[in-house]
């Protein structure tokens, strides 16, 4: 029983195979146990390597089936137990927030990244900061296979969303979905026109395990507004996301054990244009995106507007945009692996390195 607690507390019962791993280690001990109590019992009896052998062979005898047992049904009730334990949390079975209750959990989480084929029409979309360049659509196509290459060779598992040809934003998938743990927050964007793109990255979640919440109207949210450090969510108060999207935002995480920062945003499209989080959780940020830094923390400036965009990889490395090299050179200084990546025709487009993918934090 004490091998199943602390493996449910380290997260072991998130997927089925460590479910199943975490019943035969206990199933293991437990007989073992059982055993041995039954032997100190008896008295007179000492533990030599014949004894210990015929307690093991007993799991490949009489004991085979009660060993067989505890590890299916770990493997098969743990996954579904912690997802029920997820939904408690929220407020009930189906996902809505009880606000009154004082609720906390947090585990670690599988490297996930959703991410979606560039449009056919990509060259359409949306500029808001930005004067409009021409794009190359195959160039764009090849970056973005290089990217989804990237993570996969740093141990992301990528799932891609169905494509969506005629929703020239849809490649951003970051912005349409929050993933916090086990909770994905859907969010509802501040440009109307992007919340068509929703209902594929819904489909795609059907089967993640993941409990998922929505941010309603008249609240607006995009995801790349959204930059988790530790226990803090910062949020960019921007013209994708509002008041009352950072509100509902707060209210879904607040009950996970996270707090809520809103950041105001100048001249850029979302905060995660102009600030993100190295692995230690230092904050880059282009500081002129950023009118008050102290409500961020620890910061460093950085050199290039675009090398306020990185992504860690993994706890040591860290990709930054081909795009600014002073500030590969900054994050190699700080004692990261730097992975360099061409974006260009994405950065046309107010996109970088973190709108391409949305991924579980954790």
């Amino acid at each position: 029983m004490l091998v199943l607690i602390i493996g449910g507390t380290l997260g072991a019962f998130r997927n089925w195979f460590l479910a199943g791993l975490a019943g035969f280690v206990g199933g293991l001990l437990g007989g073992v146990l059982g055993y041995v109590q039954q032997i100190v019992s008896q008295g007179g009896i000492e533990f030599s390597g014949q004894v210990w052998s015929i307690i093991f062979l007993e799991f490949f005898g009489n004991n085979f089936a009660f060993l067989a047992i505890a590890t299916i049904l770990s493997g098969v009730l743990g996954p579904i137990l912690t997802r029920q334990a997820v939904r408690r949390l929220l407020g009930g079975d189906g996902g809505s927030i009880a606000l009154d209750d004082p609720r906390r959990f947090s585990e670690a989480v599988d490297k996930v990244a959703l991410v979606r084929i560039p449009a056919a029409n990509l060259d359409e979309a949306q500029l808001t900061h930005i004067d409009r360049e021409p794009v190359d659509r195959d160039r764009a196509a090849e970056q973005w296979e290089s990217y989804v290459e990237l993570l996969e060779q740093y141990g992301w598992e990528t799932r891609e969303v169905a494509a969506a040809e005629t929703m020239a934003d849809s490649v951003f998938t970051e912005d349409q979905v929050v993933m916090i743990g086990e909770v994905a927050v859907l969010a509802r964007s501040g440009s109307p026109e992007r919340r068509a793109e929703q209902p594929g990255v819904r489909a795609a979640l059907a089967d993640s395990g993941l409990v998922v919440e929505e941010i309603e109207a008249p609240a607006t949210l995009d995801g790349g507004d959204v930059l988790l450090v530790g226990d803090t969510v910062y949020v960019g108060s921007s013209s994708r996301t509002n008041g009352d999207g950072i509100a509902a935002l707060r209210r879904i995480v607040g009950a996970l054990g996270y707090r809520v920062v809103a950041v105001p945003v100048a001249g850029a499209l979302h905060l995660k244009t102009v600030a993100t989080a190295l692995p230690d959780g230092t904050i880059l940020a282009w500081t002129d995106g950023v009118p008050d830094l102290s409500l961020l923390g620890r910061v460093i400036a950085v050199p290039e507007a675009a090398g306020a965009s990185v992504l860690p990889l993994d706890g040591e490395t860290v990709l930054v945009s081909a795009a600014a090299p002073k500030t590969q050179q900054l994050v190699a200084r700080l004692g990261y692996r730097v992975e360099s990546l061409d974006v260009s025709e994405f950065e046309k487009l107010e996109g970088g390195v973190t709108c391409l993918s949305a991924r579980v934090f954790g």
